[in-house]
């Protein structure tokens, strides 16, 4: 069995699990015995069971945003310790000149979420630096920046600006999509904003054109 295979086949068991106990009580003993593998196993391909965590949402991320998005529009993370670089993670879709669209990494996302929404309203009830909460605040505040930069090109934004509208914009995108997830009242993450699917980057521009106006002025 390959690497690939022995990770989905961990990944595939603490989703078992997880659909009949709280997650936060599932030991990785608990996973390699479902699994059929052992912990020496587990170690070898992951630090924790919420590194496992990550990687489960990263590898159904991946396959959504390949089945659905061009390659020239997907991106990557560099290599790091803490990083899964041959999946993707995000879409940066260029409209114009300075313009992106950010609709489609939204639909992605919440689709993402849906396919296995009973795991995903659970992993993102859990808090602490190693939740999975904190993980996507920590991939997507980079992202969004990278996305400020794009959209200012040539023009000036202090860094101090570009870190709060980063931490803004991702901040309010993760928690509706966590509450809606978690709302089980809720049975299409996004049918209710489909018509400001865009409204991260529209409003990005639009407050980018405000500031440098005012700079002008």
């Amino acid at each position: 069995m390959g690497s690939l295979d022995t990770m989905g086949l961990l990944g595939n068991s603490l989703i078992e699990l997880a659909e009949h106990q709280p997650i936060e009580k599932i030991s990785v003993s608990d996973i390699v015995s479902a699994s059929g593998k052992n912990r020496k196993t587990f170690y070898y391909h992951f630090e924790s069971k919420e590194h496992l965590i990550r990687w489960v949402f990263r590898r159904d991320l991946a396959d959504v945003l390949k089945a659905n998005v061009a390659d020239d529009d997907l991106l990557f993370e560099p290599e790091s310790d803490d990083s899964f670089p041959s999946l993707p993670y995000y879409v940066h879709k260029k409209v114009g000149v300075r313009s992106l669209d950010g609709s489609v990494f939204f639909d992605m996302l919440a689709e993402c979420f849906q396919y296995r929404r009973s795991f995903y309203a659970k992993t993102l009830r859990m808090s602490g630096p190693d939740s999975l909460q904190a993980y996507l605040y920590r991939l997507y505040v980079p992202a969004m920046a990278a996305d400020i930069r794009f959209i200012l090109s040539n023009r000036y934004l202090s860094e101090g600006n570009v870190r709060f509208l980063s931490e803004f914009y991702t901040g309010a995108i993760l928690s509706y999509l966590q509450h809606k997830v978690c709302d089980p009242t809720c049975a299409d993450l996004v049918a209710d904003v489909k018509p400001f699917q865009n409204i991260v980057h529209s409003s990005l521009e639009s407050e980018i054109k405000k500031q440098q106006l005012r700079r002008v002025l």
